[in-house]
């Protein structure tokens, strides 16, 4: 288990909100200004191992849905962090693979993209995400060329991240 890391964000000049979370994640807040690690507790000892055959789905999910080159990392790292909000949310099934494989949800089971080579650059966004934590809060479970859910998250290029109100 990974110790929790504390840090206190100044999000403007009058707003100061802190972040405790219980393991590594990237936490994307916008503007920021500037942000304070205050304390770091990791247990040194502790390897935390992925499971290459969810490493090579989210891959290919990755590349299947956001792998072209013109393709930004951020929308990458958006593609894959859906599918990991997906498994840990309560709408969803808990398993990568049945989240990627659920019944309408991802164009490239249906077209066969899915099965195409990833590449290194999917790849390392996929393990990225794996070792860290998506990059999206965890209610933005939603991502497609057309807005859905309770509000916009973020548009990239063109697909839009939505969130799923409580």
């Amino acid at each position: 288990m990974f110790g929790a890391v504390s840090a206190i964000a100044f999000w403007d000049a009058y707003e100061i909100k802190e972040i405790k979370e219980s393991k590594p994640t990237v936490v994307v807040v916008r503007p920021i200004i500037h942000v304070t690690v205050i304390s770091k507790e990791v247990e040194p000892e502790e390897v935390f191992e992925i499971d290459e055959r969810e490493l090579e789905l989210l891959a290919h999910l990755i590349y299947a849905e956001a792998g072209s080159d013109w393709c930004s990392d951020l929308l990458q790292s958006y593609v894959g962090s859906v599918a990991l909000n997906r498994v840990a949310s309560e709408y969803y099934p808990n398993t990568l693979h049945e989240v990627i494989y659920q019944n309408g949800q991802y164009s490239c089971i249906n077209n066969g993209m899915i099965h195409y080579d990833y590449n290194d650059r999917a790849y390392e966004c996929a393990k990225a995400l794996l070792e860290r934590g998506s990059v999206l809060p965890s209610n933005v479970i939603f991502q497609a060329q057309f807005l859905q859910g309770d509000g916009l998250y973020e548009q990239v290029q063109n697909m839009y991240f939505c969130y799923k109100g409580d």
